[in-house]
């Protein structure tokens, strides 16, 4: 009830400000009917996929500098629940680029994560990396001629993020090449730890190349330490490679997609999926896609989703 009411207060503060052209509030609503089956049971839900409300915008500052603010909240739409932040960050930009503090989506993401196209919850890729962290402290350089790059510092003493006394606590650089079809990013992490457990580093290259009424997509990914790789355990100390590749090909405004890839560990996961997309509007689209999971000493895992998604 207190999260409900705080995003409630945080909408009638805002909505003054919407007839501004410098603030914008938006949202996201992704509701799914997914069936998994594990090979045991075979289960229904209604679930969502990165519902969203949130509030940004920008201050002119005159002298070609800018104010930038956005703070966002993840939805359970599914019961009109909420699950907390996703971002919330502070920041100045102008000719030399953009400075930001506070909970943002990590440069390693942006670059590497190019497969990331399904819209059923749990229909995740392969990706090990890391998606968003608190308490940085982040830059983001112009572009010049198409190439562009990212840093950010986590600096966080006591928090979830803390490794050790360190001014920061991990480092994340990316490179970035956008250009007409193709887009090419490469990221490397490193974590700071006191411990063997939570020191460690990752690096990833991902690519997406369009062409005509398709697009093509691939990425590659290295990791050796455990905090901040969601497919790890803590057993496992061995180096963690994943890759994937995957296409879609737009008719109208229809959409199909296909992926697959493949993460080396101690239990190795087989991974492909197939989905179709419907856009009714910029806004609106409904989808059903198909995964299945192949875990080295587990039952493979089916799961089949149809949902619909509306964007305001």
């Amino acid at each position: 009830m207190k999260k409900l009411l705080s995003i409630a207060i945080a909408a009638a503060v805002a909505a003054p400000m919407a007839v501004s052209a410098d603030t914008t509030i938006y949202g996201r609503l992704n509701q799914n009917l997914v069936m998994t089956d594990n090979g045991t049971t075979d289960d229904w839900d209604i679930e969502q996929n990165a519902s969203r409300f949130g509030v940004k915008g920008d201050e002119d500052l005159g002298n070609g500098l800018k104010a930038i603010f956005q703070y966002e909240w993840s939805v359970d739409s599914s019961d009109a629940g909420t699950l907390g932040g996703r971002l919330a960050y502070a920041g100045l930009s102008g000719g030399f680029g953009t400075v930001a503090i506070g909970r943002q989506w990590t440069p390693y993401y942006g670059s590497v994560d190019k497969t990331d196209i399904n819209q059923v919850n749990g229909m995740n890729d392969t990706y090990i990396g890391s998606v968003r962290v608190g308490n940085a402290l982040a830059y983001v350089s112009p572009n010049f001629n198409g190439f562009s790059a990212k840093l950010a510092l986590v600096i966080d003493e006591g928090g979830a993020e803390d490794l050790n006394d360190d001014f920061n606590d991990w480092t994340n650089l990316s490179l970035d090449y956008a250009n007409g079809p193709l887009s090419v990013g490469v990221s490397y992490l490193a974590a700071n730890g006191s411990t063997a457990a939570t020191d460690g580093s990752m690096w990833g290259i991902g690519a997406k190349y369009s062409f005509g009424n398709f697009a093509l997509f691939g990425q590659y990914e290295d990791a050796d330490f455990e905090i901040y790789n969601t497919l790890k355990t803590a057993a496992e100390t061995a180096d963690v490679d994943e890759f994937a590749i995957g296409a879609e090909a737009y008719f109208g405004n229809n959409t199909v997609r296909i992926k697959y890839g493949e993460v080396d560990k101690a239990a190795d996961v087989e991974h492909w999926a197939l989905g179709v997309q419907h856009n009714f509007s910029k806004r609106t689209m409904v989808f059903a896609e198909y995964e299945n999971t192949d875990t080295q000493g587990a039952a493979d895992v089916d799961r089949f989703g149809i949902g619909l998604r509306h964007d305001f």
